[in-house]
């Protein structure tokens, strides 16, 4: 299996760094590990996943993600979106709970997804950790890329960084604590 390196450079999306390289002809690999110095601070939370290089109208495309942590013990929530156009094939839970042990190092999450005209979708994680220190969140992306045609939907407007990225905007949740003297 021979892996070509697509892009070296750090990618915001949602506020997320990842490096994607292509592992087949037809299978895309991403991951968030190794771009610390490009990460806003949050959850201790990494991202890896494997979505089809580009999938065909109506075409179902597997993707599959695996979080890990440097955590031992807490509780991770994770709160799943889909881009409005974008489907899925299965019956699908929006929030999934994983209980974080050290023997396990990865949690995974499969969808089988599919969308009726072409673009970039993407799916959306909003990931909390609950530990002894609190509660720190990461939001995380995985795109899905349908149809040959260009890569925005009809009508969307694309923001892009200073550098020409194109970044994604996701949800987030912000808790503001007042400390009195």
């Amino acid at each position: 299996m021979k892996t070509k390196k697509l892009l070296l450079a750090c990618l915001f999306i949602a506020g997320v760094s990842t490096q994607i390289t292509v592992a087949e002809e037809n299978i895309v690999k991403g991951t968030t590990i190794g771009f610390e110095h490009c990460v806003k601070p949050g959850a201790p939370i990494d991202m890896t996943y494997e979505t089809p290089k580009r999938v065909e109208v109506n075409e179902v495309a597997t993707v599959n993600i695996a979080l890990t942590t440097t955590l031992k013990t807490g509780e991770m929530e994770v709160d799943i979106t889909l881009d409005e156009a974008l489907e899925s094939a299965d019956e699908m839970q929006t929030r999934q709970r994983f209980n974080i042990s050290a023997e396990q190092k990865e949690y995974t999450l499969a969808f089988r997804v599919s969308a009726k005209e072409e673009g970039l979708y993407y799916i959306r994680l909003l990931t909390k950790v609950e530990s002894g220190d609190g509660a720190r969140m990461r939001a995380l992306a995985v795109p899905v890329y349908v149809g040959e045609g260009k890569l925005k939907k009809k009508g969307e407007v694309i923001m892009k960084a200073l550098g020409g990225e194109n970044i994604s905007v996701s949800k987030a949740q912000e808790t503001i604590e007042i400390i009195e003297d």
